[in-house]
C-alpha cells in the first residue's frame, strides 16, 4: 500500500482534453485511504478527499498564511491546513458541518477522551438497565415526524445517550461525543443508510429493523477516539488556527488576508443531486437545532430558489449556451440551473474581495447533466473569474471512485426515473495576478 505522500508525488503522463485542461491520473487516488485521521469520524455528502486537499495545498498554498474554504462541509481543507500549520477559515450554512469541522480540527489527547468515555459508557449502561427494568421513565422529545423516522424504543435509548453526553462540562469533549451521537442517530433511524436523502426503510424490512443504540454509539465513539489519536499525534503542537464559521458566502465576510481559496462548491439543485439539509436533518433535530433553520439549509444554498426569468448578467458564453439548450426542453429547469450560477457569481465577487493579490483559487467541481445537457461548470467558473482579471492556470480532470456520490440520481424525483451522474471532477486553478 502506498503512503499518502507517495500518492501525492506520483508522476504520470498527462492527456490534454481541452484548453489548459488535462486528464491526470495522479489525482485519482484510486486505492488511497480517504478516512485517515479525523477525516473519518463522520460521514458527509460529496466530501473532498484529503489527498486532493493536501496535494492542492502543496502545489498552490505552500507559501500561504491563510487558507479559506467558503463551502467547508465537514472540514477536509481545514484539517489539512492545520496539519501544515497554516491558518484557515471555513464557511458553511449547515450547523452540522460547523460542528464536524470544529471537532475534526481540535486536537484532544486521546487519553483524556478514553477517561471520559469510560465514565460515559458506565453511566449510559446503568441508565439503560434501569429503563429496561421499568425503573426509569424516559420522555421522548416532540421532534417533527419522530415516530416516522425512529422506533419508540430507539428514541428512548437515544434520549438516555444524549442526556449523558450533554452533561459533559468541557465543551470540546462534549462536542467530540456529539459527533458520535450524530452518526448514531443516522444509523439507528428508519432511513436507508446508503442514501444521503431521507428515504424510509420499506415496511416489509422495517419490522425486522431493531438497531442497538448503545452498541452503535460505542462503536462510533471508539472509532473516533482512534481517529483523534492519529490526528493528535500530528497536530498537537501546531499553532495555526482553524476557524469554522456559520456564514453564507452570499454575504460579505469579516475576515481578511486570504492567500488560497480551496473548495468544492455545492452542485446546486439539492432536490435531485446532493441534499445537505436532508442528510443532516435528523442529527440536527436530535441536537436541538431550530427546525425552521434545518429545513432552510437547502433553500438558502446556492441555487436554492429558481430564477424568475432567464435574463442575467453573468459574463459566460458557455452558460448562455447550456441555459438555452435546457430551456428548449424545460424552461423551469433552465431557471433552476441559472439560479445556481447567479448565486455563484455573487458569491465569487465576495470571494474576490477576500483574496490577496497573487493568491490562488482552486475549485474541485464535477459537471452534472440536466435534461440531457452536460453543464461545463468548470469552464463557466473559469469564464467568471477571467472576467475579474484572473488567469486560468490549469484544470486537471480526475476520476472520483472514492468520493461518496450517487452513481445515478433522480432528475424528477419520480420513482424509477434516474440518470447517470458525475464520475469525474475537475481541479480548476485560477491565479489572481
Amino acid at each position: 500500500m502506498k503512503t499518502l505522500d507517495e500518492f501525492i508525488n506520483a508522476q504520470v503522463v498527462l492527456k490534454k482534453v481541452g484548453e489548459k485542461k488535462f486528464r491526470d491520473p495522479s489525482w485519482d487516488f484510486t486505492t488511497a485511504n480517504t478516512k485517515i485521521l479525523t477525516h473519518g469520524i463522520h460521514s458527509y455528502p460529496a466530501m473532498m478527499i484529503p489527498q486532493v486537499a493536501r496535494k492542492s495545498i502543496k502545489l498552490w498554498g505552500k507559501n500561504a498564511k491563510v487558507i479559506l474554504d467558503p463551502f467547508c462541509g465537514s472540514g477536509t481543507v481545514l484539517v489539512e491546513a492545520k496539519i501544515k500549520n497554516i491558518n484557515s477559515y471555513g464557511f458553511d450554512i449547515n450547523p452540522l458541518a460547523i460542528l464536524l469541522s470544529k471537532v475534526k480540527t481540535t486536537p484532544i489527547d486521546p487519553r483524556i477522551l478514553k477517561r471520559y468515555f469510560k465514565e460515559l459508557r458506565e453511566n449510559i449502561r446503568r441508565k439503560l438497565d434501569q429503563f429496561e427494568r421499568g425503573q426509569l421513565d424516559v420522555e421522548v422529545p416532540n421532534y417533527f415526524n419522530i415516530d416516522y423516522w425512529f422506533k419508540p424504543r430507539v428514541s428512548k435509548h437515544l434520549v438516555i445517550v444524549k442526556e449523558e453526553i450533554w452533561k459533559i462540562e468541557d465543551e470540546n469533549i462534549r462536542d467530540f461525543f456529539k459527533v458520535a451521537f450524530s452518526e448514531t442517530v443516522r444509523y439507528v433511524s428508519n432511513t436507508r443508510n446508503s442514501e444521503h436523502k431521507l428515504y424510509r426503510i420499506p415496511e416489509e424490512k422495517l419490522k425486522d429493523w431493531n438497531p442497538d443504540v448503545y452498541e452503535t454509539f460505542v462503536k462510533y465513539a471508539e472509532r473516533n477516539i482512534l481517529k483523534m489519536a492519529e490526528f493528535y499525534n500530528i497536530a498537537k503542537d501546531k499553532t495555526a488556527f482553524a476557524k469554522p464559521m456559520y456564514h453564507n458566502v452570499l454575504e460579505k465576510a469579516d475576515i481578511e488576508g486570504v492567500d488560497l481559496i480551496l473548495t468544492s462548491p455545492p452542485y446546486g439543485d439539492s432536490k435531485t443531486t446532493v441534499a445537505y439539509g436532508q442528510f443532516s436533518r435528523l442529527s440536527l433535530q436530535w441536537m436541538d437545532f431550530d427546525y425552521k433553520l434545518i429545513r432552510a439549509i437547502d433553500k438558502i444554498a446556492l441555487g436554492g430558489k429558481p430564477a424568475k426569468s432567464l435574463k442575467h448578467s453573468i459574463p459566460s458564453e458557455k452558460l448562455d449556451k447550456v441555459i438555452h439548450l435546457i430551456a428548449e426542453k424545460d424552461e423551469k429547469r433552465a431557471r433552476e440551473v441559472l439560479s445556481y450560477f447567479i448565486d455563484f457569481y455573487k458569491a465569487s465577487k465576495n470571494l474576490d474581495e477576500l483574496l490577496n493579490e497573487e493568491g490562488y483559487v482552486v475549485f474541485v467541481v464535477a459537471n452534472r447533466t440536466v435534461k440531457g445537457v452536460r453543464i461545463p461548470t468548470d469552464e463557466i467558473y473559469v469564464e467568471i473569474f477571467e472576467s475579474f482579471g484572473y488567469e486560468h492556470e490549469v484544470t486537471y480532470v480526475r476520476a472520483i471512485p472514492n468520493k461518496r456520490m450517487p452513481h445515478r440520481v433522480s432528475p424528477s424525483n419520480r420513482k424509477g426515473e434516474t440518470v447517470e451522474t458525475m464520475a469525474e471532477e475537475n481541479i480548476v486553478v485560477l491565479h489572481k495576478s
